[in-house]
């Protein structure tokens, strides 16, 4: 099942990675940077297959780690957060959720996981309209994560949330140390989100 899982997500990798190249401002990316994805996305199902029962959840998270992967890579070239793979995201984790939800009369985790969705999508545009430095994809991909790490539980999604900004500020720090950054340089919050929520879905997993 593992090594399976493993070679699906490579596979999945390598041709999301191809799609992606495909869209526009998106092409600077080396061919490199995309094998390199690939192999992160299949380490990534990898841990989730060994992490997580054979379910439509797995299903579902692997999707959003190998769609994050992309996601993230773009982000640190473009500072953008492309809508195109954003948003038919949140269909499919629903699609996914509310199968599950169905086949194991998992509605409560159904219900945290929209209500996930929207609090932190509307925590993010409050943060962005009053205080800035937050664009629309970042909005977009809190609501995406809240959906994630709402079907868990309102501690896995205030963790993820809380393990991505602190990431985002170590880096930081550490670029304002070495001097690799200026204090109003910009920097992309989508990789260190993506990051705080897989390691949250990873440890709140149930091992197979």
């Amino acid at each position: 099942m593992i090594i399976s899982w493993t070679a699906l997500g490579v596979l999945v990798g390598s041709a999301l990675g191809l799609l992606t190249r495909k869209l526009p401002h998106y092409r600077r990316l080396s061919r490199w940077s995309w094998t390199a994805a690939a192999a992160l996305t299949g380490l990534l199902f990898t841990a989730l297959a060994w992490r997580m029962d054979s379910s439509v959840a797995l299903l579902a998270y692997s999707y959003l780690a190998a769609v994050l992967v992309p996601l993230a890579m773009v982000d640190l070239a473009e500072q953008r957060l492309p809508g195109v793979v954003v948003l038919p995201s949140y269909l499919v984790l629903a699609v996914a959720f509310g199968v599950d939800a169905v086949l194991y009369a998992n509605y409560d985790n159904l219900l945290r996981s929209v209500a996930g969705m929207v609090v932190l999508a509307a925590a993010y545009l409050g943060l962005a309209l009053a205080v800035g430095g937050l664009g629309a994809g970042d909005v977009k991909l809190a609501g995406l994560l809240g959906l994630a790490l709402g079907w868990w539980s309102w501690t896995a999604l205030f963790t993820g949330t809380f393990l991505g900004w602190l990431l985002a500020a170590v880096v930081r720090v550490a670029l304002r140390t070495t001097g690799r950054a200026e204090r109003d340089d910009p920097m992309p919050l989508g990789p260190f989100l993506a990051l705080g929520a897989v390691a949250t879905v990873m440890l709140n997993a149930t091992g197979s």
